[in-house]
């Protein structure tokens, strides 16, 4: 039975060494992969970048049907879908870099939200200081809307994942291991938690083992789907720092945050920041460099008109007022998040926001610890108000949104006049 073409692409994937670029050049000499199911190893060695062995390799693994048929029951059998670049599930960040995968393994759920995402990465024998960071700036990405990409590995990884999972944001691990083969082993349950508000993804086979060579093929992936990169802790032989190469190589923007200059760990990141990348001290910063916008919308689940205020990013368009996500067209122009009104908020809107009597209690409370001519920082707000800080960044947050109060730099709030 005649394969369709996502068949072929899967079967493709199953073939060692195959990737988009061979596949892109074999079309170029066969024009159709049904020319290529046909084709003997003489022809094939005529392409470019395809040698004895490789010509073998398809030879054989076209024909292996049987091979791909047990892929795809394993695959249903453990709940992973299989997304090909024939699919309009693919996701479209990845279209864009050199070397898409053919196929794509997923298990958990793609949205089209995701394809405004911030890759959060670093060191795996991270210290405290970057483990509360990566928590702390993936908490806040995803507070705003964006998903946060990381590789579920020990360390920075693993706390960007549970920053986002304290939140009801989106969150994707990338994976150097079939979806068969977890690794590490012991984030099993991070990684069940990571599917419920995302996904787990894999361009290996199902039952591919975690081997090194892996993992640097995994990076270009993880910097792939996102808009920037931004590393946390890295030592001068990190792994973050291909993550960080593939980011540049693909025209993302690359983040880096300070740290002791005694450390080990801060060795690559301040070396990224001697090379251009922008320093991050908060997640404003972040934005403001990758242009993002604001507006909210309801949380899943939330009932409708509830005060509860989640967000999602949408591109900045010079010829049009809307919101919308993307780079501004001027890079020195200024950014929507530097204070006064958002763009997606009306004038009226805003004439309407009195904080007497639009507020909830625990944004009434939140807003009378704010004050109106000195900043004050998010601890001093906390403490004054005996709420969480979980409770006090989600409330502030929402403050924002309804134009009572504006950030500053450095975490520090004031009212808005």
């Amino acid at each position: 039975m005649a394969l369709t073409r996502r068949e072929q692409l899967m079967l493709l994937n199953l073939v060692p060494g195959v990737g988009s670029i061979h596949l892109r050049r074999l079309l170029e000499a066969f024009v159709d992969l049904d020319w290529l199911w046909t084709a003997g190893t003489q022809e094939l060695q005529q392409v470019e970048g395809i040698g004895p062995v490789l010509a073998q390799r398809l030879v054989a693994g076209c024909r292996d049907e049987a091979t791909l048929q047990r892929e795809l029951v394993l695959a249903k059998r453990e709940g992973v879908t299989i997304v090909t670049l024939e699919d309009a599930a693919y996701p479209k960040p990845l279209r864009t870099i050199p070397d898409p995968p053919l196929a794509l393994y997923v298990r958990g759920t793609l949205e089209p939200s995701d394809d405004v995402a911030v890759a959060v990465v670093g060191a795996r024998g991270a210290s405290g200081y970057g483990l509360q960071c990566a928590e702390r700036l993936a908490y806040d990405l995803a507070l705003r809307g964006v998903t946060v990409v990381s590789g579920l590995a020990r360390g920075i990884d693993a706390a960007a994942h549970r920053g986002t999972l304290k939140t009801s944001g989106r969150t994707i691990a990338v994976l150097g291991s079939g979806l068969s083969r977890l690794y590490p082993p012991e984030h099993e349950e991070l990684a069940s938690r990571v599917v419920r508000q995302g996904a787990l993804i894999s361009e290996f086979p199902m039952e591919t083992a975690p081997l090194p060579h892996h993992f640097p093929r995994r990076n270009r992936l993880i910097s792939g789907l996102s808009l920037g990169v931004v590393v946390v802790e890295a030592s001068q032989r990190s792994g973050a720092l291909i993550t960080a190469d593939c980011a540049l190589e693909q025209g993302r923007e690359v983040f880096a945050v300070p740290g002791p200059m005694t450390s080990v760990t801060s060795q690559g990141t301040h070396q990224l920041v001697k090379q251009g990348a922008r320093l991050v001290t908060s997640v404003e910063d972040i934005l403001e460099e990758l242009r993002l916008s604001v507006r909210p919308v309801e949380p899943p689940g939330q009932a409708r008109g509830s005060t509860a205020v989640v967000l999602r990013l949408a591109p900045l368009a010079q010829d049009d007022p809307s919101i919308r996500l993307g780079r501004h067209p001027e890079r020195g122009a200024p950014s929507p998040l530097a204070g006064g009104p958002s763009r997606g908020v009306t004038d009226a809107a805003t004439q309407t926001l009195a904080p007497t009597h639009r507020l909830s209690g625990s944004e009434q409370c939140v807003f009378e610890c704010v004050q109106a001519h000195e900043p004050r920082y998010i601890d001093a707000i906390v403490d004054e108000s005996g709420l969480s800080l979980t409770e006090v960044s989600s409330t502030l947050l929402q403050l924002e949104l309804k134009q009572v109060i504006r950030q500053l730099p450095g975490k520090q709030f004031i009212r808005r006049m």
